[in-house]
Parts: structure tokens; sequence; C-alpha cells
């Protein structure tokens, strides 16, 4: 699975209804990929479910391995988060050695790919379930970025904002330290304006509240980068 070649991902969470119609239309939209995901009531019910209905789509799909219990078969790749700024060990490594001491021997290496995050709205749901230290200078986000990429050798680095636009300055100086490194952005894209204004930084942007409350805004963000 070459996520580097991803340029736009809808992100979907088990736990949100979305109706067939609106399904369908993302499916056709012309993204990507499909990241399954969320925070509150995930369970291998609900992921499965959804897991179903996206199947034979036709459009690669990559699960969110937040927590082990949530780990379903069949998903042409699998992130393994690690919240680099977490306050909590449990959300650096604990969760992921699990997932790997139930999982690891089901699953190519090609597969799995570890993530670190940078979760940077303290209101976020993430950031109070990770203990997240949020208030992060500048210089202290791309520190760990940098630390992330050249001591920790992580393939991929997410920015994360969930619920809200987050500061685009943060987000170019970490491109600007890391070049070579392939970043993902999450965090208020709700629209064609600012999926452009995000996508100017990094590699990924990752599209998911704005699916459940505007479904064309949502649709107009891969629109923009076509």
């Amino acid at each position: 699975m070459k996520f580097q070649g991803w340029r736009h991902v809808f992100k979907l969470d088990p736990n949100k209804p979305l109706e067939d119609d609106a399904l369908q239309a993302l499916i056709h939209s012309g993204t990507d990929a499909f990241l399954i995901g969320g925070t509150d009531g995930v369970n291998v019910e609900n992921t499965f479910a959804l897991y179903d209905r996206l199947r034979h789509c036709g459009v690669p799909l990559a699960l969110e391995m937040s927590h082990p219990n949530h780990v379903i078969q069949g998903f042409d790749h699998y992130f393994i988060p690690t919240v680099l700024n977490a306050g909590s060990p449990e959300w650096i490594i604990g969760h992921q050695a699990k997932a790997f001491e139930r999982y690891g021997h089901q699953f190519d290496a090609n597969q799995v790919t570890a993530q670190g995050y940078i979760v940077l709205n303290p209101d976020a749901k993430v950031a109070h379930v990770t203990q997240a230290n949020c208030e992060l200078s500048v210089e202290a986000a791309v520190a760990y970025a940098e630390v992330a990429h050249h001591l920790f050798r992580l393939p991929s680095l997410y920015i994360e904002y969930s619920g809200m636009f987050g500061d685009l300055n943060v987000v170019e100086e970490i491109r600007l330290a890391l070049p070579e490194a392939h970043l993902f952005y999450g965090g208020g894209i709700d629209g064609a304006e600012a999926a452009h204004r995000a996508a100017r930084f990094v590699d990924t942007i990752v599209v998911g509240n704005v699916i459940y409350d505007d479904l064309q805004g949502a649709l107009a963000t891969v629109e923009v980068l076509r």
C-alpha cells in the first residue's frame, strides 16, 4: 500500500451514522483512501459494520489502530498512532505493544505503518484521552517532529488539530524543517478553501468532521485538490 501517494483522505468514524447515499458520494468523490477511526464509542462491532459497507468499494481502506481491541482483519493498511506529546505512556507505546502482542503475527509488515501524532488542539477529545501537552511553542512542535523523523525514524507524521483549523505557521515550520518527511494534517478542513490552504504544506490532508455536518463541503475538499 503506497500511502505516500495519497493526497486526500476521508476519515470515517464508526460511531457516527452515515446514510448510504452519502457514503456512495464519498466513494465516488475521487478521494485517495478512507481512514477508519475515532475516539468515542468505537468498538469492534461498529468498526466491522463500517468496514463491511466499504470492503468492495474500490478505494483503499486503512484502519487507525488506536486501541488493540478494535482490530479487524481485511483492511488494506493499518496505521498505529503514537501520540508523541501524550501525557500518558500508554498512548506512546503501551497500546501499540498490546496490538503487536495480540496481532503482530497476523499482519504483513508492509501493511503496518507507525504514525507519529502531534496533538495541538487542547479541546480535542484525543487531547483529553491521551492527556496531551498541547501548549507547545512552534519551536517545541518542530522539535517533536524532528525527534520522530530523525531519531525514531517514523515513516509518517500526523499534525492533529481535530475540531479546529490549525495554526498553519506551525505546519509550515515543520515542513521547512523536514522537507523529506511524509506529513499528514487533520483538523477543521470544512471546505475547498481550508483544504487548499492546508495542502500547501503537507503531503496528505485528512477530512473528517465536515462529512457529518456538510457533505457538499466535504466533497469540495477533493475537487479543489484535483
